[in-house]
């Protein structure tokens, strides 16, 4: 009986490591955020994942079934996963000096809005990707004609949301996000991602 009890007990041993050994890391240094969102959209499709914590970092590991890899990653970018990473503007403009040039200054400053921005939208159920470029113009006082602020919006959707029906609120959005940016100089093209057939 005891020979019979540790045969079930040693099966049941290489049946869990042959399954651990099936999962396979898809993407790492996740927030905890995308990782939740990523798994619900993969379990919601039937694909089975897993969060793992890391350990030196606040971040998140996503596994999954090794043979499912390709499904899950054509899956996640229909979606738009993982998103993004949005770069600090300390990251891209590092500063070298005590003062900064008033270019500089600028540069961060324009950067800034348009992250911003970029960052509201993505929040709207349905968009995958949103790009905005701002242009703002560096009017002299003594000038006799100023030249006006403008923006540049890309939107890419899910086609299972509306969001063509939304576009006047989005450019409202980037209007009262950018200071003398005005409604009609604010442009927004839309665009559905083209999603496989499953």
């Amino acid at each position: 009986m005891k020979f019979i009890s540790l045969l079930k007990n040693l099966s049941l041993i290489v049946i869990a490591i042959s399954l651990s050994a099936c999962q396979m890391e898809l993407y790492n240094n996740l927030s905890e955020r995308d990782v939740n969102d990523m798994m619900s959209v993969m379990l919601s499709n039937g694909i089975s994942a897993k969060k793992i914590k890391e350990k030196k970092t606040k971040a998140y590991t996503l596994t999954i079934d090794e043979s499912k890899i390709p499904e899950a990653v054509s899956l996640l970018r229909e979606y738009g996963y993982p998103r993004e990473k949005v770069s600090s503007i300390k990251e891209l403009f590092k500063k070298e000096g005590l003062v900064s040039s008033p270019l500089e200054e600028r540069v961060r400053y324009i950067y800034a809005l348009s992250q911003s921005v970029q960052e509201t939208l993505t929040k709207i159920d349905g968009v995958i990707i949103a790009r905005v470029h701002v242009v703002m113009p560096q009017n002299s006082p003594y000038a006799e004609k100023i030249s006006p602020s403008s923006a540049s919006v890309f939107i890419k959707y899910h086609p299972n949301s509306n969001l063509s029906d939304i576009k006047s609120e989005i450019k409202m959005i980037v209007e009262k996000s950018i200071e003398g940016l005005s409604y009609d100089k604010v442009s927004v093209v839309m665009l559905p991602a083209q999603i496989k057939a499953r």
